[in-house]
Formats: C-alpha cells, sequence, structure tokens
C-alpha cells in the first residue's frame, strides 16, 4: 500500500513537472514527464489530454490520436475524448473514423452543442452522399440553435432538394434571403425550387430578382428562358436565352437550346446555325 501511495505522489510530481515545462513552451521535455508519469500508473488519465494538446500544436496527429484512444479506453463512457479524437481523425483525413467518433459521442450524450451535428452532417455528406441521415443530423442542429449563418442554411436547403423535400427546401432558401437579401445565388436557389414545385410565377419572379441584382447572372437568364419554353413561350425564351450567350459566348449548352426552339417553330437553318456553334 505504502508503495503504491508512492508510486502515485511520483505519478503527480511528474504530472506537475510537465505542466510546469509545458507553460515555459518547453514541449519535448514535458512530454517526457508526461510519458514518465503514465508509466508509472498506466491508468493515470490527467496527463493524456495535455499530451495529445502537445502533439495537436505540432500537428502529430497519430500521437495524438493514441492518446485520445487511451482515454476512451480507461473511461470509454466518456464523450469528450471521442469529439477530440474525431476532429483529430478530420486532420488526417481519415473521415469514417471521425463519423465513427462523433456518433459514438452523441450516443453517448445526445444534448451535445448543434456545432456537432453540424459537422456530422457534412462529413456524411463528404465521405458517404449519406443525404437522408445528414438531414436529419442537419435537422437537429437546426432544433439546438436557430441562428445559423446563410452558408449553413443554403447547405441544408441544397441538401434537401436533392431529396426532392422541395417544400422544407424553399423555407431554408427564404432564411438565406432574409440573412442575405442582396444575394442573387440564393433567388437563383429559390426559383430552381419553386420551379419544381410548379410555382412557375413565383419562379419566374425569383430568377428576375437574381437579375436584377446581379444583371449579367448567365444561369438565371437561362433558368427564365426555361420557364418561358415551359409555357411555350417561345419568342421570350429565345431572347433570355440570347441574352445569356451575349454575356456568356461559350455556354456551347445554351446554343442547343436555342437550337431545339427555333427548330420546333421550323426554322431549320437559324436551327442548324446554333447546333453548329454549340460544338465548335
Amino acid at each position: 500500500m505504502v508503495t503504491n501511495n508512492k508510486s502515485i505522489e511520483k505519478a503527480k510530481a511528474n504530472f506537475e513537472k510537465g505542466n510546469e515545462l509545458k507553460e515555459q513552451g518547453n514541449f519535448e521535455e514535458s512530454i517526457q514527464s508526461y510519458q514518465q508519469a503514465i508509466k508509472i500508473k498506466p491508468n493515470y488519465t490527467q496527463p493524456l489530454p495535455k499530451l495529445a494538446e502537445i502533439y495537436e500544436s505540432q500537428q502529430n496527429w497519430s500521437e495524438a490520436v493514441k492518446c485520445y484512444q487511451r482515454m476512451i479506453g480507461l473511461n470509454p463512457v466518456n464523450h469528450a475524448p471521442y469529439l477530440k479524437l474525431a476532429k483529430v481523425l478530420q486532420q488526417q483525413n481519415k473521415i469514417h473514423g471521425a463519423i465513427a467518433a462523433y456518433q459514438e459521442a452523441i450516443e453517448l450524450k445526445p444534448d451535445l452543442p448543434a456545432q456537432v451535428y453540424k459537422q456530422l452532417g457534412d462529413l456524411l455528406l463528404q465521405e458517404r452522399d449519406e443525404v437522408e441521415v445528414a438531414i436529419g443530423y442537419y435537422q437537429k442542429a437546426v432544433e439546438l440553435n436557430s441562428k445559423w449563418n446563410a452558408g449553413f442554411y443554403t447547405k441544408y436547403a441544397n441538401t434537401l432538394m436533392k431529396q426532392k423535400r422541395f417544400d422544407e427546401a424553399i423555407a431554408y432558401y427564404q432564411k438565406v434571403i432574409q440573412l442575405k437579401p442582396d444575394l442573387a445565388k440564393a433567388y437563383l436557389s429559390l426559383g430552381d425550387a419553386l420551379f419544381k414545385k410548379g410555382q412557375l410565377d413565383e419562379a419566374m419572379a425569383s430568377y428576375q430578382k437574381a437579375i436584377q441584382l446581379q444583371p449579367n447572372f448567365v444561369g438565371a437568364y437561362k433558368k427564365l428562358g426555361d420557364i418561358f419554353k415551359h409555357k411555350d413561350h417561345l419568342d421570350t425564351a429565345i431572347r433570355c436565352y440570347q441574352k445569356a450567350i451575349e454575356i456568356k459566348p461559350d455556354a456551347t449548352y445554351i446554343f442547343r437550346l436555342l437550337g431545339d426552339i427555333l427548330k420546333q417553330q421550323g426554322k431549320e437553318q437559324e436551327a442548324e446555325q446554333y447546333y453548329a456553334r454549340a460544338t465548335q
């Protein structure tokens, strides 16, 4: 028992010495002191986060991972090391491992900050394209925090669009516009969602607003042309497409659209000219 107490005291002394050296910026000797403390008392957890912090500052990700894994091994029901581990694994581009670590942390402590849920959603889209699962995490992030920036709401809305959840996407594009009323691209995206819903007049108004904000917005002219084509207002569609290629003469796909409309109107010769330009 006396020997055990002495070991504990010796381990603590090395830990405290490591802290002093770390404060002085003497990281290599600090590492040695922390490692000595762990060697004396293998189940001593306090030096591990300090060690990991130094390794992270040195971008020694593999050693930092070992520290967090050891912390988890000693106390597997503590959510905090899983979060730290996830971030370090991201630095190593080990995304599958990071996803698993975040999910384990959430299972242990579901009331984690909204940013954790958002980050997990991002990783699922990045690595696995698990859209529905990512949407679930984004939804939880929104429930926990109603004040996100326009970038997050845009990404969330784009993800909802992939799943054809147009009503929800429209709501989040509108949030983007509330935050950034001069963002032309947000009106373009909102128009796309409205178009998919069959709300053509509302979509048209959204594309027109995008053009008002950004007069040389090729994509908005093209989408506006698509609506007029859908409404069978072919001459107006032609004018929109022509405006788009006036702004961007190398937009070959729009030449093809013009050719299609002109062919539909029986203007074969003009159509062929546009088809020829589409292949240049």
